[in-house]
C-alpha cells in the first residue's frame, strides 16, 4: 500500500502545481500521513479513513487562512 500512497502524493502534488487552487495540497498532507501509517498499521480502511478525514479537515479549516496570508503578502510585496 506504500507504492499507491506514494502514487497518489505526487499524482496529487502535480495537480496543485498545474491549478494553484489550494485544494489538493491538503490531500498531499493527508496522502503523506497515510504512508507513514501504512509501515505501522496494515489496514488499508483505516488509512483511507485518516487520508479522507485528515484532508477533509485540513481543506474546511486551513485552505482560506492560507489564501488570505498569500493574498496579503503579495499585497505587501506589490507596495513596496
Amino acid at each position: 500500500m506504500m507504492w499507491i500512497w506514494l502514487g497518489l502524493i505526487i499524482v496529487l502534488t502535480l495537480l496543485e502545481v498545474a491549478s494553484k487552487n489550494y485544494v489538493t495540497i491538503w490531500f498531499v498532507f493527508s496522502a503523506t500521513i497515510s504512508l507513514i501509517l501504512s509501515v505501522f498499521i496494515d489496514s488499508y480502511i483505516i488509512q483511507f479513513l485518516v487520508f479522507v478525514l485528515l484532508g477533509s479537515v485540513l481543506l474546511l479549516t486551513i485552505r482560506d487562512k492560507v489564501i488570505k496570508f498569500i493574498k496579503d503578502k503579495k499585497r505587501g510585496k506589490s507596495e513596496k
